[in-house]
């Protein structure tokens, strides 16, 4: 019976250790002079998830530790709060999205306990390789790509917590 025991917490320490390393592997903080530049150059705003590409769209999955792409549009329902929700509704609403060459920003709503908005910046280039660049979490959205750039430079969205985009 103690074999089966020391198997099993060993198994338990192991999927925790994973758990661990994936969420630091999209995990990264930048110093105050590159968030004033982290967004320069002209970027296309999307306003809409169908406009990413399945690319695009499976990075985010797996950044979010997703099995598959969820993030409803602007405007759709999702899963605002923790009391009784539709497990059929993403848990997650974009606010906005904009792209330049292979990088991609997306910006968006969480809902759930810590509701909260979340900005994640990767790029992904032609054999779809993923490369994370920076992550961050506050409390308010930004209205345009503009305030959005501001918010990042001014540090209103924290990138020194624990990440679960």
């Amino acid at each position: 019976m103690t074999d089966k025991r020391s198997v099993a917490l060993h198994s338990i320490v192991m999927l925790l250790l994973l758990a661990l390393a994936s969420a630091q592997e999209f995990h990264g903080q930048l110093s105050t002079a590159e968030k004033q530049h982290i967004l320069d150059g002209p970027f296309t705003v999307r306003s809409k998830t169908e406009d990413m590409p399945a690319s695009v769209r499976q990075a985010f999955a797996k950044i979010t530790s997703e099995s598959s792409f969820s993030l409803a549009n602007p405007g759709q329902k999702f899963q605002l709060t923790d009391v009784n929700p539709d497990r059929k509704l993403p848990l997650r609403r974009l606010v906005l999205a904009a792209s330049q060459g292979g990088e991609w920003v997306i910006h968006y709503e969480r809902g759930g306990l810590a509701h909260s908005y979340c900005v994640l910046i990767f790029s992904v280039d032609s054999r779809n390789s993923l490369k994370f660049i920076w992550g961050g979490a506050g409390f308010h959205p930004a209205e345009s790509l503009e305030e959005l750039r501001k918010m990042i430079a001014s540090g209103q969205l924290a990138d020194d917590i624990k990440p679960y985009w």
